[in-house]
């Protein structure tokens, strides 16, 4: 059956969303909410260990938010800080005044273009704008108020000729969302509470994620920005109590269920996309597709326990949380090639996850570690039964260079009952055993205002089973005018990776903050 053909891929979705969509290309999406990265992740190491260390918090450092890193610079009473020549950072007073002064907003003009000779988009490319507005306010008695919201608008779509898949446009045109939006509070001197949406970021890794499964991604349009960009933030009730200056204990009660934004179907990115464009598909009458998810709306729990000592710091998590994946029942039953739309939902089981990371500063290295064990995994080709999976990272962070730092993480997943059903023919799905390794570099130029950076990312023991490399540069051309521009280059290895084998992306984007 056509159908079931090409549609079977789905299968491919499900069982690698994981390791692929989700992991795979992580940290590569156009999600235009950068996250600051978080202060347990060192982007250098300091002469002091004090000073290296400074910062470390519950989620193994200060947790940090898509809009925090956006709107970069602003401080609560409404100025903007800048480096002098010497380093040091000088404080700006804008003209903002009373009520004025709590708003803040970035305006991003993004575009990319690529070739690939596969259908059914052979040429990729984007012209969107985006447009954050931030409201800010910290009032007499302590309590904080914070609402961010974003709206992004992809012309392409209304001038291009391209036969694009209707939940492609419907996803990729336009949007407008409520991203973060929280009060946060002091309970006691030793206690503070925080409600509403928001991102928390555990682990250690700038890259691979092992432990940080609290905030599902916007992975929609693979091959621009880092992983800390694409955070999507979640509602939240979160407790921080200080115990003893060193320990932080953190319950969390999740509210709001939400699950990474994959490629939509009909997207070059998509892995269930036809090679039809959708002219061809609609003339063989094969029925439109839309891939979602399942609503929940009872709470999950997570809880984090840090401490901080001289040189290093330690994590415990564990969480009950949804599982990001999701897997789909009875599939072949829903293929029905006589209906004209197909919407097909991914279930998704409460995964129980315990884990740890560490860190360790020795000189002008950082060394880290992460290891997670998750239990009640569902995959759509071994819906009858759950398995449990460990995973561990280990790698490094070298700063020894001036203006320059580089590191290094080697990451395992192993299944700890495989299931051959895992492994889908021709397809090279999941063995019991997948190996990631990653590389970054970051070099800093001219006072800090010029960022040249470089991330590779491979998988398989042997480094043959597909990735990435990119490279970008980002460049601060006034105190509030920002430009970024790179490419991405994928190499394949595996189903997923070889679709876009050839597929090379160039992208730039400028930004103005007000």
């Amino acid at each position: 059956m056509k159908i079931t053909l090409a549609l079977s891929a789905l299968l491919l979705t499900t069982l690698l969303q994981a390791e692929s969509v989700e992991e795979a290309f992580e940290g590569f999406d156009d999600a235009p909410a950068p996250i600051a990265k978080s202060e347990s992740k060192p982007a250098s190491s300091a002469s002091e260990t004090d000073e290296a260390m400074a910062g470390f918090d519950d989620e193994s450092t200060t947790e940090t938010t898509s809009a925090d890193s956006d709107m970069a610079g602003f401080d609560d009473e409404g100025t903007v800080s800048s480096e002098d020549e010497n380093g040091t950072m000088e404080e700006t007073v804008e003209e903002k005044q009373g009520f004025l002064a709590d708003f803040s907003g970035k305006f991003t003009q993004q575009a990319a273009l690529s070739y690939n000779k596969r259908r059914p988009q052979n040429v990729f490319y984007s012209l969107r704008q985006t447009l954050f507005l931030n409201y800010e306010h910290k009032f007499d008695n302590g309590l904080k108020v914070k609402v961010t919201s974003r709206a992004f608008y992809d012309g392409i779509y209304d001038v291009s000729s391209a036969n694009y898949y209707p939940q492609e446009v419907e996803e990729l045109n336009y949007e407008v969302e409520l991203f973060e939006a929280y009060v946060e509070w002091s309970i006691f001197d030793d206690l503070d509470a925080k409600l509403g949406r928001q991102v928390v970021v555990w682990g250690r890794s700038d890259t691979i994620r092992i432990t940080d499964v609290l905030n599902p991604i916007d992975n929609r349009r693979p091959g621009i920005q880092d992983i800390e960009d694409v955070y999507l933030p979640v509602g939240m009730l979160k407790f921080d109590y200080q115990l003893n200056d060193t320990w932080r204990i953190s319950p969390i009660l999740v509210f709001e269920q939400r699950f990474t934004k994959d490629p939509p179907f009909g997207s070059l990115y998509n892995p269930a996309s036809p090679e039809e464009d959708y002219a061809e598909w609609k003339a063989s009458g094969m029925p439109d597709v839309k891939l979602g998810h399942e609503k929940y709306k009872d709470p999950t729990y997570a809880l984090s326990i840090g401490a901080e000592f001289e040189g290093w710091d330690v994590n415990f998590y564990a969480s009950r949380l949804y599982e990001d994946r999701g897997y789909i029942t009875n599939l072949d039953e829903k293929l029905d090639p006589t209906a004209k739309e197909l919407d097909i939902k991914y279930q998704h089981n409460k995964t129980n996850m315990f884990g740890a990371a560490f860190n360790k500063l020795y000189g002008s290295w950082l060394f880290k570690a992460e290891l997670a064990y998750f239990s009640n995994l569902t995959y759509t080709s071994t819906v009858d039964r759950t398995l449990s999976r460990t995973d561990g990272l280990l790698g490094f962070e070298y700063s020894g260079i001036a203006e320059t730092t580089i590191s290094y993480d080697f990451a395992i997943r192993h299944f700890n009952q495989y299931d051959p059903r895992l492994y889908v023919e021709e397809e090279n799905l999941l063995e019991r055993d997948t190996f990631q390794q990653a590389l970054r570099v970051r070099s800093n130029f001219f006072n800090d205002s010029l960022h040249v950076n470089y991330l590779a990312t491979a998988f398989g023991e042997k480094l043959n089973e597909g990735g990435y490399q990119r490279g970008w540069v980002e460049y601060e051309v006034a105190d509030a005018i920002n430009t970024e521009f790179g490419a991405v280059d994928y190499f394949g290895g595996a189903p997923l990776f070889d679709k876009v084998a050839d597929q090379y992306v160039v992208f730039m984007d400028m930004s103005y903050n007000f």
